[in-house]
């Protein structure tokens, strides 16, 4: 049984609602993380009672017009959280403005659009990367895009290589020299733009995603 006609069941079932929402607890935690840019304590948040109560909203709320249920989830439990952020602003943690990017919508790809630009914004941050830093060193050939995607997918796919990014905070250039005879100077030269693909390719971003080049494609190079 896939999630959608689980949460079906959910509606209706107590005991299956309780159990799904205590299986997507860490689906729910990794959401507000992104979206908040901080660490969600488990025993002890705000966030996280609003992220399952969100859920549990979801689950009431869902039909199949809203599409996947994890996305639907996903975009509930960040309204809800905007608006308990703009409720406390005080204790807000946000690295930029809400007002910047969130406006009322009922369209609901477009505000889900709105919020994953957010998520991704705070998790460029995070490597002190800014859109107008992409923008700069985003590559003019295409032979150049391509070989910056491959960069990002070896990334993704050793481990060892993401672990060092993400605790670092920057390319593991010796390793990716090695591992795909590039020169030092490319990778250098377009640091940014690998570390925002990795970042896009690694993360809950599908929107973002559908516009970088299929693995299958890359590895031809």
């Amino acid at each position: 049984m896939d999630i959608n006609d689980r949460v079906y069941v959910a509606k209706k079932d107590p005991s299956e609602r309780e159990k799904l929402i205590e299986e997507y607890t860490p689906f729910i935690i990794k959401q507000l993380s992104l979206f908040t840019n901080k660490y969600i304590d488990e025993k002890n948040s705000d966030e996280l009672s609003i992220g399952l109560i969100a859920f549990s909203e979801a689950i009431d709320s869902f039909d199949d017009t809203k599409g996947s249920f994890l996305s639907f989830s996903s975009l509930l439990i960040k309204r809800r959280l905007i608006d308990f952020l703009r409720q406390n602003r005080q204790n807000q943690q946000n690295t930029i403005p809400l007002e910047l990017y969130v406006e009322k919508s009922t369209d609901y790809e477009a505000e889900n659009r709105k919020l994953e630009m957010i998520s991704f914004v705070n998790l460029l941050s995070l490597y002190n990367i800014t859109l107008d830093d992409l923008v700069k060193q985003s590559p003019k050939h295409a032979d150049t895009r391509k070989i910056a995607t491959k960069i990002a997918y070896t990334i993704c796919e050793n481990r060892g290589l993401l672990e060092y990014l993400k605790s670092k905070k920057n390319l593991p250039i010796k390793d990716l020299v090695n591992i795909l005879k590039v020169s030092r100077k490319t990778i250098e030269k377009h640091r940014k733009y690998i570390i925002a693909l990795v970042i896009i390719i690694s993360e809950d971003l599908p929107l973002l995603k559908q516009y970088i080049s299929p693995e299958s494609e890359v590895s031809k190079i």
